[in-house]
C-alpha cells in the first residue's frame, strides 16, 4: 500500500483563506509528519505551475498522488464548467506523474423543510455527468477516475452509493471510499468496503467519534457544524476498525493509495501537525 495525505487533513478547504495553513508550511509539515505523497487540494492552494510545484515537492522528498474536485453535478450543463477544470487538473497531474482524479458532488445545506436527495431528473443528470467526466479523464488524458461520496451531497447514503455504482460503467467509474463519510451516515463502512472492494481502487482513511456522532444525530445538527465540532477524529480513536481494514486489504494484496484525512475546517494553524504525527504513528502501528 502507498501512503499519502491531503491538505484537507490540515484544515484546507479553499485555495486562499487566511485561517488556513500556508502551503509552504503545509508541505514542510507533511514531510515532517512522515508522509511522502499528497493530493493537491483545492486548485490554486499548491502551485499550479508544474516546474514550481516540482521544485517545492522534490526539495522535501514529496510527490503528488492525485487531485480532488468538488463540482455541482446535477445541472444538465454541468460538464460545460467541469470540463475546463478537469482539463487543467489532468494536465498538472500528468506533468507531475500522478494518476488519480477524484470527483465529488457539490451542494449547499438544503433550505429548511427541503430534502437533500436529488430528484429523479437531477439524479439522472448527475449520473450522465459523472460518466462523461470519467470518460473524458480516461479517454482524453489517460488518467484514472474515482467518485467520492460525501456527507451532505447528492451521493451520501449507502443506498445512493450502491445506486451510483450500479448505474455507472464499472470500467470507468471507481470509488474513492472515505470510511469517515460512510460511517457518519450510520452505515457499516468496513462491511461495505468488503462487499464492494472490486470497485474501490483508492481509499481515504478517516474515522468518526461515535459519542459526538450520537449527539449530532440526537440534536439534528447539520453536517458542517458537525464536522466543525470535531466528529472526524484520529484514526485509532473512532468507530471504524482500521486493523480489520488493513488486514482485509493486505489479504487482497491491495497496492493502491491510502490517503489519510481528517476534516477540521476551520482550525488554528498549529493544530493539524501534532494530529498528523499521531495519525502517522497509528498507521505505522498498522504496518503502513
Amino acid at each position: 500500500m502507498k501512503l499519502a495525505t491531503a491538505p484537507d487533513a490540515w484544515g484546507v478547504w479553499y485555495a486562499d483563506d487566511p485561517r488556513q495553513t500556508p502551503w509552504e508550511r503545509y508541505l514542510d509539515e507533511v514531510r515532517d509528519s512522515g508522509f511522502t505523497a499528497t493530493e493537491t487540494g483545492p486548485w490554486g492552494y499548491l502551485p499550479t505551475d508544474p516546474a514550481r510545484l516540482t521544485d517545492a515537492l522534490s526539495s522535501r522528498g514529496l510527490s503528488v498522488c492525485g487531485s480532488a474536485l468538488v463540482h455541482l453535478l446535477a445541472p444538465a450543463d454541468a460538464m460545460d464548467s467541469l470540463r475546463p477544470r478537469l482539463a487543467q487538473t489532468c494536465s498538472l497531474l500528468k506533468a507531475m506523474g500522478a494518476e488519480w482524479v477524484v470527483l465529488m458532488d457539490d451542494s449547499d445545506l438544503p433550505p429548511p423543510g427541503k430534502q437533500r436527495a436529488h430528484s429523479p431528473e437531477a439524479w439522472k443528470s448527475m449520473i450522465a455527468n459523472v460518466t462523461e467526466a470519467a470518460r473524458y479523464v480516461s479517454g482524453e488524458h489517460g488518467l484514472s477516475f474515482v467518485f467520492h461520496p460525501h456527507v451532505g451531497s447528492g451521493v451520501e447514503t449507502e443506498a445512493e452509493v450502491i445506486r451510483l455504482l450500479e448505474e455507472t460503467p464499472e470500467d470507468l467509474v471507481g470509488l474513492c471510499f472515505d470510511f469517515g463519510h460512510h460511517a457518519y451516515t450510520g452505515a457499516d463502512a468496513v462491511d461495505f468496503m468488503k462487499r464492494y472492494a472490486d470497485r474501490i481502487p483508492y481509499y481515504h482513511f478517516k474515522n468518526v467519534d461515535p459519542t459526538l456522532l450520537e449527539k449530532i444525530n440526537r440534536e439534528k445538527i447539520d453536517f458542517i457544524t458537525g464536522f466543525q465540532s470535531g466528529v472526524m477524529c484520529e484514526l485509532d480513536k473512532g468507530m471504524v476498525d482500521f486493523r480489520a481494514v488493513v488486514d482485509f486489504l493486505e489479504a487482497r494484496d491491495y497496492q493502491g493509495y491510502v490517503v489519510y484525512e481528517q476534516d477540521m475546517y476551520p482550525c488554528p494553524p498549529d493544530k493539524p501537525f501534532p494530529i498528523a504525527r499521531r495519525n502517522r504513528d497509528a498507521l505505522r502501528a498498522l504496518g503502513l
